[in-house]
């Protein structure tokens, strides 16, 4: 430790503070010894004690200048020893020397030598050798005058003895604190550099795990649109075609396109789900829900499916009616159990699939509310039940039939959003049982009034009309040719004009010439992108006082981000990719002034 750069500075600077205390000290002496004896004495007093201090305070100077050089802390040490020494020396000397030429002022030198005495005992000490300098010569000193000159009265003795002990007792209890005082000061300064050197690492590794996250959204954002672009076009030609009337054995596999395609849109949608749970953006959605009645209408709506599989659903509800109307976010428990349902549909070969909910009072007004989902399947053994929660792990059952891994992983992140926890148990005499639990606060449901009949207003006035002719038209920027062929054919059975542009700048002009009743935008394009294209058509609707175009946005980028840009542009919808027919259908419908039979 005597090596190290705190070490040299922190004794440095013990040194450097105590200097205004050794000078008073110093002039004191001085000031006394031309009281009683002189100036003579006095001159010669500073004369040897004015160069050491001087010398005392270069080393300090030095030490506090470059505390890192090599040897810096031996350096300090040794010299501090010897200036101490001399100083220590030459005041016994000059003492002893007035005590023989001036014995009259033998009392008065005893007071003097014990100042001196407490004084050097009770400063720094790098060493114990720099105390031992110290101490030594003016004990020495003292004892000299006290005890081996004849004549000095016991009354005398027994005081200076008691003085001179206690001086040194104190002061060598002091040195040790000071020591540990200066190791404690180095440790709490390694540990700060420690500290420091941790948070400087913690947000060089922060801005790195933000930058991998961005880079992260930024790939799965692209990944999302290049994936979802043929897609779209996959299914939604499966479903032009399973509304027409094929053979069988062509229907057959129709049916199997659109459900391969449906299955890696669900991987897609789940690895995007994965993302927003890691990253912090999974939200919770609270609302008044009546779980009893989600569950009734999950089982209904799952009825076909399980009849398909020659299987048997049961629900059964434990506890009052009102203890399932709770304030939670309804979709993530909807989500949870039609995910446990779906596994359970397909890991059960025959047999009966049982829902079991149950609502106890908690305190406080709360409710402590359980589901369970039994299966009768090949269940799941002790040493998997943690691993089968986690992205992309599953069992050979569940990878048999087609499974990639993230539901239950998403199922658990829902459920800690919650505030609950989730499991899966052995079930009797086999399969499994899927739960999860969490506590929420009783609420009310208000009835939700019926869906009533809404006039739309009268399409604004147009100042031109399409090319084609007086039919209702929509404009379809999209620069992907099987796209556009596919948009055809979902909108062939609407008696309506299509006008067709390949990016931004067209649609921007195809508009400056003619009024549409809809425009379809995508939003990545060359030339112009969708949001520089619909930025531009506002702005000049707003500088020409033109009626606003409906634009809703037609896109494969549907991250809740592009979303919120899209309608910040001045978006009036969004449309996914791949395309939900009812959703276009819905919107072409409520495009024109009467409604269009499909």
């Amino acid at each position: 430790m005597i090596d190290s750069t705190e070490y040299v500075r922190a004794y440095a600077e013990r040194y450097r503070d105590l200097f205004p205390v050794r000078l008073a000290s110093v002039a004191a002496v001085i000031f006394l010894t031309v009281w009683l004896s002189g100036w003579v004495w006095g001159i010669g007093f500073f004369a040897v004690q004015g160069p050491l201090y001087v010398m005392l305070w270069r080393v300090t100077r030095r030490s506090l200048a470059q505390p890192d050089a090599p040897g810096g802390g031996l350096r300090l040490k040794r010299w501090t020893e010897a200036i101490t020494l001399a100083l220590a020396v030459h005041n016994s000397l000059f003492v002893l020397a007035a005590w023989r030429l001036l014995p009259d002022l033998h009392i008065h030198l005893i007071l003097l030598i014990s100042g001196v005495l407490m004084v050097g005992a009770l400063q720094a000490h790098a060493s114990r050798l720099s105390f031992a300098a110290a101490v030594v010569p003016p004990m020495a000193a003292i004892f000299w005058i006290t005890f081996i000159e004849p004549g000095v009265s016991p009354t005398l003795q027994m005081p200076v003895l008691m003085l001179t002990l206690g001086v040194v007792s104190a002061a060598w209890r002091q040195w040790r604190t000071d020591r540990e005082t200066v190791r404690l000061m180095l440790e709490m300064s390694e540990q700060s550099q420690q500290l420091q050197a941790a948070l400087s690492q913690s947000e060089i590794d922060r801005a790195a795990a933000e930058r991998a996250n961005q880079a992260k959204s930024r790939f799965l954002a692209m990944i999302s649109h290049e994936v979802r672009t043929p897609l779209n076009v996959v299914l939604g030609l499966a479903e032009v075609l399973k509304r027409r009337r094929l053979p069988s054995a062509e229907a057959g596999m129709i049916d199997d396109m659109a459900d391969a395609g449906g299955m890696l849109l669900r991987l897609l949608n789940g690895a995007l789900d994965i993302s927003k749970i890691e990253s912090g953006q999974s939200e919770v959605q609270m609302a008044p829900a009546d779980l009893a009645q989600t569950l009734t209408a999950i089982v209904r709506v799952w009825g076909a499916r399980v009849e398909e599989l020659n299987l048997s659903l049961e629900l059964e509800l434990l506890g009052r009616p009102e203890d399932f109307v709770v304030q939670t976010d309804v979709a993530k428990v909807e989500q949870v159990i039609i995910n446990f349902l779906s596994n359970a549909l397909k890991l059960t070969p025959n047999g009966v699939i049982r829902i079991v909910a149950q609502a106890q009072p908690a305190s406080d007004g709360a409710v402590a509310l359980s589901f369970e989902v039994h299966d009768q399947g090949p269940g799941v053994p002790q040493d998997q039940r943690e691993r089968i929660f986690q992205p992309f792990e599953q069992l050979e059952a569940g990878r048999a039939v087609g499974g990639a891994g993230l539901g239950l992983a998403i199922c658990r992140a829902s459920v800690l959003a919650l505030g609950g926890d989730l499991g899966v148990r052995a079930a009797q005499p086999h399969g499994a049982v899927f739960w999860f639990g969490f506590t929420a606060e009783r609420t009310t449901v208000h009835a939700v009034p019926l869906p009533v009949e809404i006039d739309l207003p009268p399409a604004p006035h147009r100042t031109a009309s399409p090319p084609a002719d007086d039919r209702p038209s929509i404009l379809i920027a999209e620069d992907h040719p099987a796209n556009r062929k596919l948009l055809a054919l979902l909108l062939e059975p609407f008696d309506i004009n299509l006008v067709f542009v390949e990016n931004g700048k067209e649609a921007l002009d195809a508009l400056s010439d003619a009024s549409f009743d809809l425009v379809l935008m995508d939003a990545m394009m060359p030339v112009m992108d969708g949001i520089t294209a619909l930025t531009a058509i506002r702005a000049t609707e707003a500088a020409a006082g033109r009626p606003r175009a409906l634009v809703h946005m037609l896109t494969a980028n549907v991250f809740e981000d592009d979303v919120a840009r899209y309608m910040q542009a001045g978006a009036d919808g969004v449309l996914r990719k791949p395309i939900e027919i009812d959703d276009l259908h819905r919107v072409v419908q409520q495009s024109f002034r009467q409604p269009l039979a499909a």
